[in-house]
């Protein structure tokens, strides 16, 4: 009897156990997982230009929102943060389609842009994004870990050059868009 009663309490340790180390495995590999340059360059973009980031971010059939608006409100408040962007942010209203905006302001001034949304400072640069795909899943005795790609869309609103970059990152769901702009700043500062 005292095996059998030794054997099953082992046997729940082991079960125990099970999840903190299926968990660590699940977070082992978190990062950014692909990074390209779809059009334009890089280079294009330089550390500590103002940017004015449009919400919300667009979605395909292959992600969801998580809260309408949170991507570009926490990759503003991660761009000023780091300090790589001086990043402000303007959302339509909660259910508005912001296409018919983002056109009129990809053709507006920088300082109509400034008057017009009533911003602190003229941007130098416009963001709007895409959400291409999204999914989540729950880390035991992590949290959850997210994988998530992002299409970033940065114009020039002086020059009129678009840098295209998208992002693969996969990360705990509150780091991935630090981890997305931790890399922008490495590749953008060197």
């Amino acid at each position: 009897m005292k095996v059998k009663s030794l054997l099953a309490i082992s046997a729940l340790f082991l079960l125990a156990a099970c999840g903190p180390i299926i968990g660590q495995a699940m977070v082992a590999s978190n990062g950014v997982k692909d990074f390209k340059v779809v059009k334009g360059n890089l280079a294009d973009l330089r550390a500590g230009q103002k940017l004015l980031v449009v919400a919300p971010f667009a979605t395909t059939p292959e992600s969801f929102y998580i809260c309408r608006g949170e991507d570009a409100s926490v990759f503003v408040d991660s761009f000023n943060g780091t300090g790589l962007f001086s990043a402000d942010f303007h959302m339509t209203g909660q259910f508005e389609d912001n296409g018919p905006l983002i056109v009129a302001l990809k053709k507006s001034s920088p300082e109509a842009i400034r008057s017009k949304l009533e911003l602190a400072a003229a941007p130098d640069l416009l963001l709007t994004g895409t959400i291409v795909s999204r999914e989540t899943v729950a880390a035991p005795a992590k949290g959850i870990v997210m994988k998530v790609t992002y299409r970033l869309e940065f114009t020039d609103l002086k020059s009129g050059k678009t840098t295209v970059v998208e992002v693969d990152v996969q990360d705990y769901f509150q780091e991935c868009i630090p981890t997305v702009v931790k890399e922008l700043m490495k590749r953008i500062s060197g």
